[in-house]
């Protein structure tokens, strides 16, 4: 398969770079406190570990049908980002029904709601950016890093301002930056229509289609939804572990930023440390990376490392989550040509999203069960991933 060249015979829309780079900012600012403290908030409301884990993963399920639907839609529209600002208005209407006091199932519906026009932004924004590496040679690592600064300085902020107010404030605090969210996508570019590659392209219209079977890729997608659905006891229950053994919301918060830090850091050194790698390459490492850090995570606080033990295990987020994702990426730009890549960023929500909200929901009981050891699992599905991203390096090499 050659791989879908850039072609930067068109200028480059004003300020393309730094206009995709504050949507990303906009965007994660919700994940970044979602992401470590909603299920801080769904205790505070008085669930259980099993309810946390269902709330936190029928969402996910919820996505992996919705996403790639928007994306679909997203390739058929006259602008993928009339569809991007659509979908976060929604997303803060709906938000803003987490202020009735539901109980668990009240909160499982809103969250059902809010899924698929929340879940859909990153993705869309993802394939805007890579429109303008193919079109304009933008510098994609460039602009994704600052979803990742935003995730920290959010994360971070986040933790010493519940610490002071209280868990109550969460939601308020999440709608806000929904409402940011929408607000920022209005300056998103507008480039038109997602278009076929350059006619010295040898990727035509038929070939689109197969690129996107391949076995290579389709295994491609497999292995990476299971090495991030790894991530999924942590996303869930760090905070709350942490908490129970006396770490302070301000520390969790920086346990989070630490994480995302060192993904700034990768995303900003990646071309140079490991631009020259095959995609399957690059996932092998991460996945590896992966293994190593969900080992070591249950034995920190029995070896009395505490806090500085676990800031070097969150470190390795660099490795497990962002290498692992750029990776994916690297693999979509080099093999997908552009009329097929929401498709193939949907395609990967939908395997991400399926492995991720499987592993949320078993984690809920598991750490009932389990508590910090259920660590040991997430070890079993990084080597799974691991395994996988072999066998589609093999692939590819058969495929030639």
């Amino acid at each position: 398969m050659t791989a879908a060249a850039a072609d930067t015979s068109q200028d480059m829309p004003f300020r393309f770079e730094l206009r995709v780079a504050l949507a990303y900012f906009a965007i994660f600012t919700s994940s970044g406190l979602h992401l470590p403290y909603f299920p801080l908030w769904l205790e505070y409301r008085a669930l259980t570990p099993t309810q946390i884990s269902i709330v936190l993963s029928m969402p996910l399920f919820v996505r992996v049908v919705a996403a790639p639907l928007v994306s679909m839609l997203a390739d058929r529209s006259n602008d993928r980002a009339h569809i991007l600002t659509t979908a976060t208005i929604l997303a803060v209407v709906v938000a803003a029904f987490y202020f009735v006091p539901f109980g668990f199932i009240g909160i499982l519906i809103v969250s059902l709601m809010l899924a698929p026009p929340w879940t859909s932004q990153v993705p869309l924004a993802d394939t805007i950016a890579l429109s303008g590496v193919r079109r304009y040679g933008a510098d994609f690592a460039k602009m994704r890093v600052w979803g990742s600064i935003s995730f920290l300085l959010t994360s971070f902020v986040g933790g010493v301002f519940i610490q002071q107010v209280g868990e109550h404030i969460i939601p308020w605090a999440l709608l806000a930056t929904l409402v940011a969210a929408c607000g920022m996508s209005f300056i998103v570019p507008r480039i038109g229509k997602p278009r076929r590659l350059s006619p010295l392209s040898d990727v035509d219209i038929a070939d689109a289609g197969r690129a996107l079977r391949r076995p290579a890729f389709v295994t491609f997608l497999i292995a990476t939804g299971i090495t991030q659905a790894s991530h999924a006891y942590g996303y869930s229950f760090s905070a709350i572990y942490w908490k129970s053994i006396g770490i302070e919301e301000t520390m969790i918060g920086a346990l989070w930023s630490i994480s995302v830090v060192a993904e700034v850091i990768m995303f900003t050194f990646f071309r140079r440390l490991f631009g020259r790698l095959h995609p399957a390459k690059v996932l092998i490492i991460g996945s590896a990376a992966a293994m190593f850090r969900w080992a070591v995570f249950p034995l920190i606080a029995p070896a009395g490392l505490g806090v500085a033990g676990f800031l070097a295990v969150q470190s390795l987020h660099a490795f497990s989550f962002a290498l692992s994702f750029l990776g994916m990426q690297k693999m979509i730009a080099l093999t997908i040509p552009e009329e097929r890549g929401g498709t193939a960023q949907g395609l990967s929500t939908f395997f991400i999203g399926t492995s991720l909200a499987i592993a949320t929901m078993a984690s809920g009981p598991l750490y009932s069960a389990t508590g910090i050891h259920g660590f040991y699992v997430m070890v079993l599905l990084a080597a799974c991933g691991l395994g996988l991203a072999i066998v589609s390096l093999r692939l590819e090499q058969r495929e030639g």
